[in-house]
């Protein structure tokens, strides 16, 4: 029943985190467009990397009620790549906190603009990675 219970909260947070990954070219699409939609696309996203801060923390406590294979190769580089992703994750809401702030100053952000699209670019890369160690593991 734990074990039921704790796929059906990863599986959940793994979508969470799959609504993550458009990230990086999004911020490229919506930078092209006017710039109300780079704002708007910012405050959307602060909230679901908020979330996704949460959700970090339930995937790690699901996966280890999940595992029973503790001592292998892909179980390390699992927790290895969930590392990446939560600093990854981290410095990513850095960025749109402050890219957020300076758009209501006014005040010029190309710096944080591009430290975003960079981070954001490694969070899709290391949820990818996660995805991809998932199939990894049945081939």
């Amino acid at each position: 029943m734990i074990y039921l219970i704790s796929y059906a909260f990863h599986m959940l947070v793994s979508v969470l985190f799959f609504v993550l990954i458009p990230l990086p070219f999004l911020i490229k699409g919506s930078l092209l467009d006017e710039p109300g939609r780079f704002t708007l696309l910012l405050k959307i996203y602060k909230r679901i990397i908020w979330l996704a801060h949460g959700g970090v923390i339930i995937a790690i406590v699901s996966g280890f009620l999940m595992t029973t294979q503790w001592l292998t190769v892909w179980f390390f580089i699992v927790v290895l790549i969930w590392l990446a992703l939560s600093a990854l994750l981290g410095m990513t809401a850095k960025a749109v906190r402050i890219i957020l702030e300076n758009l209501e100053k006014d005040k010029k952000e190309d710096d944080e603009i591009t430290k975003l699209r960079l981070y954001s670019f490694l969070l899709m890369i290391a949820i990818l990675s996660m995805f991809m160690m998932k199939i990894v593991l049945y081939i």
